[in-house]
């Protein structure tokens, strides 16, 4: 009895790697865009990336997020507040903390950024600022 199970369960594992070929790899990559809206602009573009966890599922949404900016250009007391779904909270934060700004004269207290993910079928990847 114990022969004819181990060899069942040796031709069940030789159809195992097999069928998993079969199957596709990943779903077709889609193109999106990054959106960025907000009262104080960055002196340079900032690496932006779509959260892989919203990617995966297709999820879009957007962020509210209110910051500071140093003497020195520097975004600090970075807060996130509305956002459409938890999966961007910790990316928005991240997008706002590689931010730099021209430096000041005076540390601005308050300002605040729009940022939206979504997708889009015409285009590979964009980012924007606006």
């Amino acid at each position: 009895m114990k022969l004819i199970h181990a060899i069942l369960g040796v031709g069940a594992a030789s159809l195992l790697p097999s069928a998993l070929a079969q199957e596709p790899a990943s779903k077709e990559a889609r193109g999106y865009a990054i959106t960025i809206n907000s009262e104080v602009k960055p002196v340079a573009e900032p690496d932006l990336r779509y959260p892989a966890y919203a990617g995966s599922r297709a999820l879009e949404g957007a962020c509210e997020v209110t910051f500071a900016v140093s003497t020195a250009g520097q975004p600090d007391a970075i807060r996130v507040g509305a956002c459409s779904s938890e999966a961007f909270r910790r990316s928005a934060k991240a997008t706002v903390e590689q931010m730099r700004f021209a430096p000041r004269a005076d540390a601005l207290a308050g300002a605040s950024m729009q940022i939206r993910w979504t997708f889009e079928d015409d285009v590979v990847q964009t980012a924007s600022l606006n």
